[in-house]
């Protein structure tokens, strides 16, 4: 079990660590870059942002919702992850190869201002952090959006979204040394 505050404050620092540093490597890159696929395979720069773009659509609304919906609760106390949710936060942080589930893989032409859209996404997670300060985050739920049989308090759904942009980051890193 972890203090709700720390998680909370951990979660914020790690969302701005992440934005920067995607905006850092992305954003002095030439378009012609953005759109190259790596030449071992794989998905190219913008094709990466429009997947975290995808992924944090889905995920966002449904802890919005979840916030909504719960009860306040004085102070903040412990959370602690759930089964399912400590499951998926380690395959985020796994080095290991895997198949991203169908609604979130991204179109051949990915969105105009993708990585403007994936780092406002982020700036929207940290919104939802900073709004659950009067809510006890291991008793606020949520469906995950791709198993409709793993509940997920909002914790986890926050590391989630966290830990993939940041597995996505270094993929980006990677995918960026490959091309130029």
């Amino acid at each position: 079990m972890i203090e709700q505050e720390r998680l909370a404050a951990d979660l914020l620092s790690s969302t701005q660590r992440v934005a920067q540093h995607i905006d850092a490597l992305v954003r002095p890159l030439p378009a012609r870059h953005r759109v190259v696929r790596p030449p071992a395979g794989g998905w190219s720069i913008d094709e990466i942002l429009e997947h975290l773009c995808l992924a944090n659509a889905d995920y966002l609304p449904l802890m919005e919702r979840a916030l909504d919906t719960a009860v306040p609760a004085p102070g903040r106390g412990k959370w602690r992850a759930t089964w399912g949710g400590w499951l998926l936060v380690r395959a985020m942080e796994s080095s290991r190869r895997t198949a991203a589930p169908a609604a979130i893989v991204p179109e051949v032409a990915p969105r105009h201002h993708v990585l403007d859209e994936m780092l406002s996404s982020l700036a929207r997670l940290q919104s939802v952090i900073t709004g659950a300060d009067g809510f006890e985050w291991r008793r606020v739920h949520l469906v995950s959006p791709y198993a409709r049989w793993l509940r997920l308090n909002l914790g986890d759904a926050a590391l989630v979204v966290v830990r993939h942009s940041e597995r996505h980051a270094r993929q980006l890193a990677r995918v960026a040394a490959a091309v130029r």
